[in-house]
């Protein structure tokens, strides 16, 4: 049975993930920065009274911040019991991938540093006249641990506005 991903472009190169993992995209935001907050964390959205971390795949692939795509917009994923917002310089769109498109990543790109590769499909988008080799990303594999407790941490101190009840509209 197909699996759908969404495919989306960072610095002009595509990625994807599976569209399972994906609760929404947004493209009209307003990031707040945290000072002391872990590096792959630009900083926080208020999301339908809800605050959500924004994390930044650029500084987690160590990609160059300053390609800007003419579309950049958030993929709200949740992983760990929290919400994530993955902002990415376009979604290009949704495509159904066939279970024998669907490869492990080889074992010789496999390290520290790329754990958070979860596979590599092979898809034709829409005007491409042949297929290509896209890297799937695994958003439960972006961070690690520590980050998350962090992140937890930070959420507790940030409660959204119907758990608080103080927190006047935004």
């Amino acid at each position: 049975m197909e699996e759908k991903y969404i495919i989306f472009l960072l610095n002009n190169k595509r990625y994807s993930v599976n569209l399972a993992k994906i609760n929404g995209i947004e493209s009209d935001y307003s990031v707040v920065g945290i000072p002391t907050s872990a590096e792959f964390i630009k900083g926080i959205i208020h999301l339908r009274n809800e605050i959500v971390p924004i994390f930044n795949l650029k500084e987690r692939f160590e990609l160059d911040e300053s390609e800007k795509g003419n579309n950049v917009q958030l993929l709200i994923c949740e992983t760990h019991g929290i919400k994530l917002g993955l902002e990415v310089d376009d979604v290009l769109g949704i495509v159904p991938v066939e279970p024998e498109d669907i490869k492990k990543v080889p074992g010789v790109v496999k390290n520290d540093n790329t754990g958070y590769l979860e596979s590599v499909i092979r898809v034709g988008l829409p005007g491409d006249k042949k297929a290509d080799i896209i890297l799937c990303i695994s958003v439960d594999k972006l961070i690690d641990d520590e980050v998350f407790e962090e992140l937890a941490e930070l959420l507790e101190e940030n409660p959204g506005e119907e758990e608080s009840g103080d927190i006047e509209e935004i």
